[in-house]
């Protein structure tokens, strides 16, 4: 059926009232122009859809799992990673959040080990974050509330973080002092709270030892070790 002119006219006006899907302009948005596409509907979604992803990549296949849990900040997939530790954080309580976050802090510091240069730089910065994190978290705990098991937690983490730091620093890399001395600094204000604390209290001779001990241990630094002598004697 041959159009006449009139008609021809008539369909090419019709056109212009014809609007592209949003995902073919979206996909041709970033293809032209080398920007990402957005997610048009629902935006609170966002963090549903990161949590599915990780899902998918944890629960998929081992080769994956394998892949996000060697990631290194810096590494795209290390997104994913970082989703998870914050998923996690989410179901840990006060009292055990200085333990998270220093055993976070551990694993940054073990990821130095065989991180590539490009990689050494973010990874720092993540270790220094969660050193940050740590210190907050133990600046708000009570100690004579908390569990021997939770304190016992913490000493034994800032136990290996100092064993971390002396590998990492042997590999050639400097890890900042400011954050880890913030965290030693609040460390040494319990075990001079718990010293004052034990010095205002009626205590047997082996009490008493016990407190000399525990002194002694913090005119050397070594607060770590004076908490957990304390705890070993309760």
């Amino acid at each position: 059926m041959t159009l006449t002119d009139k008609e021809l006219i008539g369909k090419i006006k019709e056109l212009r009232h014809i609007e592209p899907k949003k995902e073919w302009v979206s996909f041709n948005k970033k293809s032209l122009l080398g920007e990402e596409p957005s997610i048009m509907f629902f935006p609170y979604l966002k963090p549903a859809f990161a949590f599915l992803a990780v899902a998918f990549v944890l629960c998929g296949t081992t080769l994956g799992y394998s892949f996000v849990k060697s990631s290194l900040p810096g590494d795209v997939l290390y997104v994913l990673r970082k989703t998870v530790h914050e998923g996690q954080a989410i179901f840990v309580s006060d009292d055990e959040k200085s333990a998270f976050q220093l055993g976070l802090a551990n694993d940054r510091l073990q990821d130095l080990a065989t991180a590539p240069i490009k990689n050494v730089g973010p990874t720092i910065d993540e270790f220094q974050a969660n050193m940050l994190e740590a210190a907050k978290s133990l600046s708000k705990m009570d100690i004579s509330t908390s569990s021997v098991e939770t304190i016992q937690k913490i000493v034994e983490e800032t136990k290996k973080l100092e064993e971390n730091k002396q590998k990492a620093e042997s590999l050639g890399v400097f890890i900042g002092e400011d954050k880890t001395a913030e965290f030693e600094n609040i460390f040494k204000a319990i075990v001079a709270n718990l010293i004052s604390d034990l010095e205002n209290r009626t205590l047997d001779e082996e009490k008493t030892d016990l407190l000399v001990r525990i002194k002694e241990l913090f005119d050397q630094a070594k607060y770590s070790d004076a908490l957990e002598l304390y705890l070993i004697n309760q």
